[in-house]
């Protein structure tokens, strides 16, 4: 009987098992093996390697299309059922015997048809040739793992958010112990977001300072050397003014935690209501509106700025002398194409930078990511256009986006989904993404370029050095080798010995040529990767190097306590959650960066850190160093203070030490602040010329 030809599967099996077998395998001989064995390439091939040829013992039917079902369905059998056969009792056993005596009950009885399949029962860790990794009461098929995370997404989708309740300490408890960073607190978990990015921005030295430095113009008409300055209410300087109060308390106030809700209504933030909603998109528009506010205040309501020029921030220190230099831009640059004219209309302003995570696998860190949007490879991108930053500024910020579904679940075939660690450096040098290091930028990146392409050619090469038809060919020459070193034998025959001996010296000789050539290649390829790496690494593109200062996570759940962030304080990292402020220690010799620079927190769920501040680097005196606040402001927080110490328990208020040098001022004009003191305890007052109540 003549066999059907082969079904497009089956040829592309046949291709297969004809490459395992050398190329020589007869195309009749490997369907008729592939059929006699259901099409299991695998059984197939073990087969053909053992001289199956396909012939005797293969499925008649193997040929035969399979059949289809009736349109119409068959009522009843189509032939009549057998009468089923009368049991046979054997009465020549012993009338006592019971065990006998149960079987053939049993027998007799009728007895469900056996079902074929998968056990529907949980595995038995007890019974496992490995530890078994599914808990008996999860689902069959779902690692531990698995479950944990399927809870965690149950979890954030049912979260609800009356039920995250704002817990307030006890007095005593919220004593700031020696240079600990103080929390800000929202009621509403919803701003939590917002806190922390407010809580962040104070730890950049030059955002600090500006704002120290900072006082709102007088009203028209009025003195402008009164020593009474009068806060705004509304416009751009309120959520500065608001910012310069939580800054100096956040330094002077001796409270572990101050509260935010006033200052909630002076931002307009935008609540985090929504599970689905990403913190980093609320962070974004919330820091962007900001920027513009402290900016447009710092130029246009400065009474240090009489003129109205744009502001001019601390320095920054290159790496090549030290010296001082000056920005024009605090919290947002100046950027467009490279060959834009200083009124080109293309040019915009930018305060934070939204960097895409996990597209693309070989720029899964910050520069990387960077070049590949602002220089990419003209091979890919061949549009001579670049964009560049014109003008730098003292701050820069960068929003990580993750995607929002969370990864594949692939539980049923046993696949798991791992995310990678986004890298962002404790320093960055921006020089390479600037105008005026344009043109020395671009020879680096060719040059670079060129490396990698050597690099990707000594690769090939070695690999074709190395295999051959998808084989190890170093492996099958040393199979050789230990052939006619321990296995071939002579026979006593002289010349079959002196064969051995030319065969076994050539593969030596032929052997380490091969490993040679390798390691030569290797180390080409070694010279020539780092020399790419720091093709950039130059003196002339380190000018401008900017210092992390903070990072925003979000684990991926709802509430007050799924987002924190880490902030450097005087050379020491902090960890803030809620209202509790733990310095960062290593855990083992690492250094406690590490658990900054590598925090995997919340990546199963497409979450992680998404908010990154750097700003210019200073000295360590400069980033120590005491914002100048103004002496109203430093009153108003040493009043508070007494008042808080007043209200705390004698044994409690013994033994706190407030560093703060004695009001420069009577205490009678200092001017409270509604920040120190919750607003369930105090009301804050309708005057600033008013006292604060202080009583229950």
């Amino acid at each position: 009987m003549r066999a059907t030809p082969a079904t497009p599967q089956e040829a592309a099996d046949i291709e297969v098992l004809n490459a395992m077998m050398g190329g020589s395998l007869d195309p009749a001989q490997a369907l008729r093996v592939l059929r006699k064995h259901n099409n299991n390439l695998d059984k197939a091939a073990s087969a053909l390697l053992e001289g199956d040829t396909g012939e005797g013992d293969a499925n008649p039917y193997a040929d035969l299309p399979s059949l289809e079902t009736l349109d119409t369905a068959t009522v009843g059998p189509r032939t009549p059922p057998r009468e089923p056969e009368k049991p046979v009792i054997d009465l020549t056993k012993d009338d006592d015997d019971n065990d006998l005596a149960r079987a053939l009950q049993a027998s007799l009885e009728e007895h469900q048809a056996p079902t074929f399949g998968p056990s529907n029962r949980a595995p038995d860790p007890n019974w496992a040739m490995v530890p078994s990794n599914a808990e008996v009461s999860g689902p069959v098929g779902m690692s531990q793992d698995e479950q944990a995370m399927s809870r965690a997404i149950e979890a954030s989708l049912s979260y609800n958010i009356n039920e995250d309740t704002y817990e307030e300490l006890p007095l005593e408890e919220r004593v700031r112990k020696g240079d600990t960073p103080v929390a800000l607190r929202p009621t509403s978990s919803g701003f939590t977001y917002a806190a922390l990015v407010l809580h962040a921005l104070f730890f950049v030295p030059q955002v600090r300072n500006a704002i120290a430095e900072w006082l709102p113009r007088p009203d028209p008409g009025s003195d402008e050397d009164v020593a009474e300055i009068s806060p705004p209410t509304s416009g751009a300087g309120w959520p500065v003014w608001t910012m310069l109060e939580l800054f100096a308390n956040m330094d002077l106030a001796r409270l572990s935690e101050l509260s935010v809700d006033a200052a909630m209504n002076a931002f307009s933030v935008e609540p985090w209501s929504n599970p689905s909603e990403r913190p980093g998109d609320l962070s974004y528009r919330f820091y962007d509106n900001l920027a513009y506010a402290v900016e447009h205040t710092l130029k246009y309501n400065n009474l240090r700025n009489p003129d109205r020029k744009p502001h001019r921030q601390v320095g920054y220190v290159t790496m090549e002398d030290h010296s001082h230099s000056h920005t024009d831009r605090l919290l947002s640059l100046q950027y467009g194409l490279h060959d834009a004219e200083p009124d080109d209309p293309s040019i915009d302003n930018l305060c934070c930078v939204k960097v895409t995570v996990g597209v693309n696998p070989d720029a899964n860190d910050l520069v990387s990511s960077l070049a590949a949007e602002l220089a990419p490879d003209p091979s890919k991108s061949p549009s001579p256009k670049r964009q560049v930053i014109i003008e730098p500024s003292d701050v820069i910020t960068f929003q990580l986006l993750r995607d929002v579904a969370p990864p594949p679940y692939d539980a049923a075939v046993g696949r798991r989904t791992e995310r990678a660690i986004f890298k962002y450096p404790k320093s960055v040098f921006l020089d390479q993404f600037m105008k005026d290091s344009f043109e020395l930028a671009n020879e680096k990146r060719t040059a670079r370029r060129k490396l990698l392409q050597e690099v990707k050619e000594l690769e090939a090469r070695k690999k074709s050095l190395l295999h051959h038809n998808d084989k190890d060919t170093l492996a099958d020459l040393q199979s050789c080798l230990y052939y006619y070193e321990t296995v071939a034998e002579d026979d006593d025959d002289p010349n079959r010995a002196e064969e051995i001996r030319h065969n076994r010296e050539k593969l030596t000789q032929i052997i380490e040529k091969v490993k040679a050539e390798a390691d030569s290649i290797e180390s080409s390829i070694t010279r020539l990767q780092a020399e790419a790496n720091g093709m950039l690494d130059c003196p002339e593109l380190q000018q401008h190097r900017y210092d992390l200062r903070a990072v925003i996570v979000h684990d991926g759940l709802f509430g007050r306590s799924h987002l924190y962030s880490y902030v450097k304080y005087k050379g020491k990292w902090w960890k803030t959650v809620d209202y509790m402020v733990t310095e960062v220690r290593p855990i083992t010799h690492a250094v406690s960066e590490d658990s900054v620079l590598n925090d995997s927190t919340g990546l199963h769920l497409g979450a992680g850190p998404y908010f990154l501040l750097y700003s210019r680097a200073v000295s360590q005196e400069e980033e120590d160093a005491r914002a100048p606040w103004h002496e109203s402001l430093k009153d108003a927080v040493k009043y508070n203070n007494r008042i808080f110490f007043e209200q705390l328990p004698p044994e409690v208020a013994s033994r706190v030490v407030d560093p703060n040098s004695p009001p420069s001022s009577p205490l009678v004009t200092a001017t409270p602040t509604e920040h120190t003191i919750e607003s369930d305890i105090v009301e804050p007052p309708e005057s600033r010329d008013e006292l604060m109540d202080t009583t229950e």
